[in-house]
């Protein structure tokens, strides 16, 4: 099935937009404020050095119904902006990100309309100054970005927007690229699943979109053997789960469905980075927008990796990071932590901090340290399992908010209570 692109043209009318769509540009500009307020919590900070690449930017507007929507280009423009007024605001000396911009697209008409968008808004200062806008693929523009970031400092701070309209426009090895040669990228791409869905069940595994993200052959197959959407989108994130990490040079990914109200296309979102934090903040903003994601796994940890022990054609409830997922996961937290505990300390008698503790396993679940923090402290006060220290060794019984480099450790015996409740 051919997959169905936007399309600008000076003259002509917006493309349509879906409000799934909308909420993923919602993603993009929410992720965008959180990162330069934590980068910049720092009072005495005055100024953030970040490139922003937005590798297929489209024409920069849609139609939305009756109104005109914004594109990626301006959400993530305006962001920036809104973030340093609101952080200019409390700073007496000031504040400023020092900002440039990359949009690209491979068709000259959008990156002709974009420049009409850009030159009527509040950001027409800026072209040519910090916004750049240039027509090509992304895959050819990559290394001449990359070396702009380069030049600008040393800290390589970096965010691509990828929002790809299949799901191989985007190789593997050009994403290996960036993490290896830039401290501090983060990376977030789009899947069109139901695209890789008919691509599975009409093609083979030797053209090069699928030698452009190096899966197996047997995945197609085992794709195809799946009756309901539900089942592929589980395979398809169970089993690209090692290999996304194994093969993007990416330590941290954080990876869920945006919700559509047509059932019928299913677009996966990840988020792709080398820091637990940045994982922990993009995983915080998906509770946030609970009614724009899911995800076909389970509520604690191991919930993402695919189980072939468990028929994937039944139907399931999904995940949706409502409040009936939020106490799930607590439980399942609950349950599964004091294992984790004892499987990850060297011994009964040494404690691991529950940063590191997260860090091991934060990848398989749709959990945030937040979640395991209040999981910690009940496992300490209601079930008596969990003794939890500061970094210096000092008790900590009555703690409530819980940093990364506080240590837990699990007690000798669990409480007849934790047992029947099992």
């Amino acid at each position: 099935m051919a997959i169905k692109h936007y399309d600008w043209k000076l003259g002509q009318p917006l493309p349509k937009i879906g409000t799934h769509s909308i909420a993923k540009h919602d993603v993009f500009a929410r992720y965008i404020e959180r990162y330069i307020n934590i980068l910049s919590s720092n009072p005495r900070r005055r100024e953030l050095n970040l490139t922003v690449v937005d590798g297929f930017c489209g024409g920069g507007a849609y139609q939305h119904g009756s109104t005109i929507v914004a594109g990626s280009p301006l959400r993530l423009l305006r962001a920036v902006k809104a973030a340093e007024a609101g952080l200019t605001i409390t700073r007496q000396n000031g504040f400023a990100t020092k900002s440039q911009f990359f949009f690209i697209d491979k068709r000259h008409e959008h990156t002709e309309f974009l420049s009409h968008e850009l030159l009527n808004s509040e950001f027409k200062r800026n072209i040519g100054k910090s916004i750049f806008i240039s027509t090509g693929l992304f895959e050819e523009k990559v290394t001449e970005i990359i070396q702009a970031i380069k030049a600008r400092g040393p800290s390589h701070r970096a965010l691509f927007f990828l929002d790809q309209y299949g799901w191989s426009a985007v190789s593997f090895a050009t994403i290996r690229q960036i993490f290896a040669t830039l401290r501090n990228p983060e990376v977030l791409i789009t899947f069109s699943v139901d695209s890789l869905i008919d691509y599975f069940s009409d093609a083979t595994a030797k053209t090069m979109g699928w030698q452009a993200i190096e899966l197996d052959p047997a995945m197609g197959e085992a794709i195809k053997a799946l009756k309901t959407e539900q089942g592929q989108r589980q395979l398809i994130q169970g089993m690209l789960y090692k290999h996304i990490i194994g093969s993007t040079g990416a330590d941290y990914y954080t990876p869920f469905f945006i919700r559509s109200a047509d059932s019928r296309r299913s677009y996966w979102l990840l988020h792709l980075s080398k820091h637990t934090r940045a994982r922990d903040e993009m995983a915080r903003l998906h509770w946030s927008m609970s009614n724009a994601f899911v995800h076909p796994g389970g509520a604690g940890f191991n919930a993402l990796g695919f189980n072939p022990s468990i028929n994937s054609n039944q139907a399931k409830l999904e995940f949706d990071f409502g409040v009936d997922a939020r106490k799930d996961s607590l439980a399942a937290a609950i349950d599964q932590l004091p294992r984790l505990v004892r499987d990850d300390a060297p011994d009964a008698a040494t404690p691991v901090t529950i940063g590191d503790l997260f860090r091991a396993h934060c990848n398989e679940t749709p959990l945030t340290f937040e979640l395991v923090s209040e999981a910690v402290v009940q496992l300490r006060d209601a079930y008596n399992e969990i003794d939890i220290f500061t970094e210096e060794g000092r008790p900590r019984p009555a703690a409530k908010a819980l940093n990364w480099t506080d240590q837990v450790r699990t007690r000798p015996q669990k409480s007849f209570i934790r047992k029947l409740g099992r």
